[in-house]
Order: C-alpha cells, then structure tokens, then sequence
C-alpha cells in the first residue's frame, strides 16, 4: 500500500512538473513572439513621414537593439516590390528592429514629387533613426538596405548623413556617378537623359516618362555626388546584390559598382542567385518571384547580423 501511494505521489511530481514545463515553454513562446508590425507617422524636417516600424522579439532585446533603416528607390513605396517586409520580418526573429519609408511624392506620402532629392531622402532616414531612438529606445549599431536610387541613397549616406552606420547593404545601386545615375531616365539614349537634366535645372523641375516631375534640386544633387567614391572613402562593410536582368542599370555602372566593392577589405558582392531576376528581384513567375524574395533576403539578413550583433 505504502509503495502504491509513493508511486501515486511519484506521479502526480512528475504530472506538476510536466505541466509547469509546458507553462513555461508557453511562456517562453509567448516571450519570443515577434510584434506586428506598426504604421507610424515619424516627424521630418519638412513634415511627418509615413512610416513602418518592425520589432523584434522581447527576449531577443536583451542588451542593445540594432537598428537597419531601409530604403525604396526611385518612384517606389517603402514595401520595395514587397521584399522589405519579408526582410523586416527575418531580421526580427534575429533580434534586429527595422523602420521602412515612403520618401517625398513615394506610397502614402502627401509631399509633391519634386520634394524628392537625395538631401530629402536623407533628412528623412535621419528622422527616422532619431524617432527609433526616442521613441521605440532603439540603441544599437545601425545598418542601412537600399534598392536602385535607395542603394545610391546608402552608399552616398556615411559622409552626408547625420547618424554614424555600420554595415550597408546595395540591391541594384543606381551608382553611376554624377548625372549617370540617372541613366535609368531613358536607358537607350543618354542625351535624353542629359537634355531632361538641363530643362530640370533651367525650368526648375522636368517631366519624365515614369510619370513625374524630376526637380532641379534631385538633379543638382545627382550631378554632384559619385556613391562609389563615398563606398572606397567610409570603408565600410558593404553588401551588393545585381540581378542577372538589370534593365534600366547599365553594365557600365554594375561593372564599376562590383569592382568598388571588390575593392573594399569588407565588401561583398552576390550575383550567382539572382541571376534570373531582373532589377526589382522578380522572376518569370510568381514561384520564381517568390524563391528571389527569400533568397535576396536571407542573404541580406545573414550579412547584417554578422555585422550588426
């Protein structure tokens, strides 16, 4: 009777421990969950920015929180082609918080396009780390992603921007340097390209065939700038990604924007997976659009954990 009873006893420890493992695995669960991403308005320099912010799990902010602010390009919204929410999402379950933009005139912006420029853009990523930073306590090393005029916008950032960045990420950089970054304006001539830059800065602002007005202020700051000069001088770790089917990138520009990073002690570049894409990461079909999104970034993920934590 007395060794039936131990085993009863036996039982019912085993039954309370079991249990108060599941409770807390369900904690711990509960803990870890990442949280859903919130719609902001960040205050800017010239108004408020609409905005996304994306943080990690509870238990992966132990000790300071990284910071990777990412950048849509030309015309684009702060989804850029829907890869910044896939990417936004993997870098919380890895403990890094992200904020994503729709620049001037971009997605749910209300500013006119010919508020778009580089000095824009900038103002608004500064905005947006010191609104993290505040508001969200944000504390740690901060990465920049940029896709096509968002890469220019990354690579030109460490010497014009305000806040000191730690690893940037390149997807199809528009880095030709001075008005060649606007090549992607009409790819097959460039005297058009020319001719809209000279009628922006004459007139003040200049149609183009995407739709919008181009400013003489967009213009100035493209003519003056050369984003692969800005990469050799900052000596960074950079990470850049090319599609196999650019488009509106000339190889010229891919030639010499993969010979920069080359070049740097820290610099990678990654082309073989995404040679099926073309300058937005899209494939033939949806499947293959969607085997380029997850590709594009994990890759982008695992670089800047590696960098960043």
């Amino acid at each position: 009777m007395k060794q039936a009873k131990r085993s009863r006893a036996l039982l019912v420890l085993l039954g309370c421990v079991a249990a108060l493992a599941l409770c807390a695995a369900a904690a711990m669960a509960l803990l870890l969950r990442v949280p859903a991403a919130q719609d902001v308005t960040i205050p800017g320099v010239r108004g408020g920015i609409p905005a996304t912010v994306q943080m990690p799990a509870k238990l992966a902010r132990a000790g300071e929180v990284p910071l990777v602010v990412l950048c849509h390009g030309f015309t684009g919204d702060r989804t850029a082609n829907g890869h910044f929410p896939t990417l936004a999402a993997k870098l919380a379950e890895l403990g890094i918080a992200t904020v994503r933009m729709d620049f001037a005139g971009c997605g749910s912006s209300t500013e006119p396009y010919t508020e778009y420029s580089l000095a824009s853009m900038t103002d608004d990523v500064n905005s947006a780390i010191a609104f993290l930073q505040s508001e969200y306590g944000v504390d740690g090393a901060i990465g920049l992603v940029g896709h096509s005029m968002g890469g220019r916008l990354v690579s030109l950032y460490p010497q014009d921007g305000q806040y000191p960045v730690a690893a940037l990420a390149l997807w199809s950089p528009a880095n030709g340097a001075g008005l060649q970054g606007l090549e992607f304006l009409n790819i097959e001539d460039f005297s058009v390209v020319e001719a809209l830059a000279a009628e922006a800065e004459a007139n003040g602002q200049a149609g183009t065939k995407w739709g919008v007005a181009i400013s003489a202020e967009f213009v100035r700051g493209m003519r003056e700038s050369d984003p692969n000069a800005a990469l050799r001088a900052c000596g960074l770790p950079v990470l850049l990604i090319y599609s196999g089917n650019e488009g509106p990138i000339s190889e010229t520009t891919q030639s010499e924007t993969i010979a920069t990073v080359e070049s740097l002690g820290e610099g990678r570049v990654v082309l073989e997976p995404f040679v099926d894409g073309n300058h937005n990461f899209y494939g033939a079909d949806d499947a293959a659009t969607a085997r380029l999104d997850e590709t594009l970034c994990t890759v982008t993920a695992a670089f800047l954990v590696q960098q960043l934590k």
